[in-house]
């Protein structure tokens, strides 16, 4: 009875041991994920900003009244 308690302490301990791993191999996938998501939208937000660029908006002139719009009767 005593050698199945250890080996069953045994089984689980390995156990434990291979599910830290586990877990700890899978953060470290999950952070370089992350980081490639991150430099691929910044790439993608590079690629389109200078690539489809407009021509900036005309600059206004001073600011001055607006005429109201009219509203559409209904």
């Amino acid at each position: 009875m005593d050698a199945l308690v250890w080996v069953v302490f045994v089984v689980l301990f390995i156990g434990a041991a291979l599910l830290v791993k586990v877990a700890a191999a899978l953060l470290v996938v999950l952070i370089v994920l992350a980081l490639l998501l991150g430099l691929t939208l910044r790439v993608l937000r590079r690629t389109r900003t200078t690539r489809g660029a407009r021509p900036p908006r005309a600059a206004r002139g001073p600011r001055t009244a607006r005429t109201p719009r009219r509203r559409d009767p209904r």
